[in-house]
């Protein structure tokens, strides 16, 4: 980019995602929220509108802006072995599963997330996230010590029909298919 360009800079997937809510389009999240360290991103399409929905639903829960914060997505296995190693395998007592959803090859469909009130950046309580992303998720966790929260879409995300969601069955675009399933 120029210096003298008028437009926003932007860097490596500096992209908005947009879904469709209610039946209208909407965008809170960018790609790059949901990088690993080296930059590897991945999210899937009943990941996002599963977000959305949770901050629609805490913004009305708290009558202002709420920003959700994704903490942790997409993972390689290099990724799950260093966090291991700080934080030991969940078969070992400690709190990495060495089949992680976050892993790449389950698709986009795990997030480690927190949510702020935007005015104040008051954190939304952690066991209050979680009961809201249990509406709209398959699988929760909220017991971490550091106050995130885990969400997946193992059920209605799974890899079935050539690597589409379990949800896409009724239309010819995928990304519509799951869109619409939720």
């Amino acid at each position: 980019m120029q210096q003298n360009d008028p437009r926003p800079p932007c860097g490596r997937n500096d992209i908005p995602l947009l879904c469709l809510l209610d039946g209208e389009p909407i965008s809170h999240f960018r790609l790059r929220e949901f990088e690993n360290p080296e930059g590897l991103a991945m999210v899937h399409a009943d990941t996002l509108v599963s977000l959305e929905k949770t901050r629609r639903d805490l913004c009305a829960m708290h009558r202002t802006d709420v920003w959700i914060i994704i903490t942790n997505a997409v993972r390689t296995q290099a990724d799950l072995e260093r966090l291991a190693a700080r934080l030991g395998w969940t078969d070992q007592g400690g709190a990495v599963a060495r089949d992680s959803r976050h892993l790449a090859r389950y698709g986009g469909i795990a997030v480690d997330l927190i949510a702020v009130t935007a005015a104040t950046r008051a954190r939304v309580p952690q066991k209050t996230l979680g009961s809201v992303c249990r509406r709209h998720f398959d699988f929760v966790k909220d017991d971490y010590r550091d106050g995130h929260v885990h969400a997946d879409n193992r059920f209605r995300a799974t890899p079935t029909q050539g690597g589409r969601g379990a949800a896409a069955s009724n239309s010819a675009d995928p990304w519509v298919r799951s869109v619409r399933s939720v």
